[in-house]
């Protein structure tokens, strides 16, 4: 499963520095990101299973003629990695 999220337009231009350094991208890499967005650039995040997923979405993107395509692998905020446990959601 791939999961697919495009920077809103409800998010001021200048916090989305801070929301992706929050999700654990480098500050050089998340202002390079924001000052593209702002020039009409399209961030999308794909969130993938494993690493099959993850070759897909990218062979998507590559032939789609995306840029500046990069991975990485979830380590903190990684339900994997935490001591609390994941929410139940029961369907009545």
């Amino acid at each position: 499963m791939v999961e697919l999220c495009t920077a809103s337009v409800c998010v001021a231009v200048g916090g989305l520095t801070g929301a992706l350094i929050g999700m654990g991208i480098p500050e050089y890499e998340a202002k390079r990101y924001e000052g593209r967005v702002s020039k009409g650039g399209i961030l999308l995040s794909v969130h993938s299973d494993n690493s099959d997923w993850t070759k897909r979405a990218k062979g998507v993107l590559e032939r789609t003629g995306a840029e500046d395509i990069a991975s990485a692998e979830e380590t903190k905020g990684d339900t994997a990695n935490t001591d609390r446990p994941m929410p139940r959601t029961t369907v009545g």
